[in-house]
C-alpha cells in the first residue's frame, strides 16, 4: 500500500520553495487544498532541517502549527508534524496528530 505524503514548510529558508507557506491562512488553504486532491498525509515542517538553517524555539514551532492544527482538528489522524523539538512533539500529539 502506497501513502501520499504531502509537504507544507512553515518556514522561510525551506531548501524547496513550493513547500513554504509563512502565513498561517495560507498554510491552511495548502493544507486543505493537498487533502482535497489525494495526499494521504500531510506533513508540516515548523523548521528547516538542513545543516544552514536557523534555529526555531519550540515555542516558535507550536505558534507555526497551532493554526493548521485548530483547522484541520477533524482531520488529525491525516496530520504530520516534522519537528526534532521534544516540546513541539508533545503539543502535537497533544492535539491528536496522526504522525510525527
Amino acid at each position: 500500500m502506497v501513502t501520499v505524503f504531502g509537504i507544507l514548510n512553515l518556514t522561510e529558508d525551506s531548501f524547496f520553495d513550493e513547500s513554504r507557506r509563512l502565513d498561517p491562512a495560507g498554510a491552511v488553504t495548502a493544507a486543505i487544498e493537498m487533502l482535497r486532491v489525494g495526499s494521504d498525509v500531510v506533513d508540516v515542517g515548523p523548521a528547516a532541517s538542513h545543516p544552514d538553517a536557523r534555529p526555531v524555539s519550540p515555542a516558535d514551532e507550536i505558534r507555526r502549527i497551532a493554526p493548521l492544527l485548530d483547522a484541520l482538528s477533524d482531520q488529525m489522524h491525516r496530520v504530520s508534524i516534522d519537528s526534532f523539538q521534544p516540546e513541539t512533539q508533545r503539543y502535537a500529539l497533544k492535539r491528536g496528530v496522526g504522525y510525527l
